[in-house]
């Protein structure tokens, strides 16, 4: 079995590219990966759902930017960072793709 533990639905609505910066205190780059937005719902307590954007890093972008507006299944992967938890795509990972919205 090598199916992902988590998946996410929803519709991808933006795709970027992160801004780049350096670290002044270690001097470090950060930023300049592929980020994808998808829009997707949370169930509440008296059944309807809220919509939520969840922000992924990718290595994908490119390719997903012909597929804005479509729906997506996507493995995805967390860590927490500072504080906040972070998710990604994991490199290699195949996005499923349904019907346009």
């Amino acid at each position: 079995m090598n199916q992902p533990m988590f998946t996410l639905n929803g519709e991808i609505v933006h795709v970027f590219v992160s801004p780049k910066g350096v670290n002044k205190k270690t001097g470090e780059e950060y930023g300049g990966q592929d980020k994808v937005q998808i829009l997707g719902n949370i169930p509440v307590d008296n059944g309807q759902f809220r919509k939520e954007i969840v922000t992924l890093t990718t290595d994908q972008g490119k390719a997903l930017e012909n597929s804005l507006g479509r729906f997506v299944s996507a493995p995805v992967a967390s860590y927490a960072r500072n504080g906040n938890i972070q998710h990604y795509i994991p490199r290699g990972s195949q996005i499923a793709l349904g019907e346009g919205a």
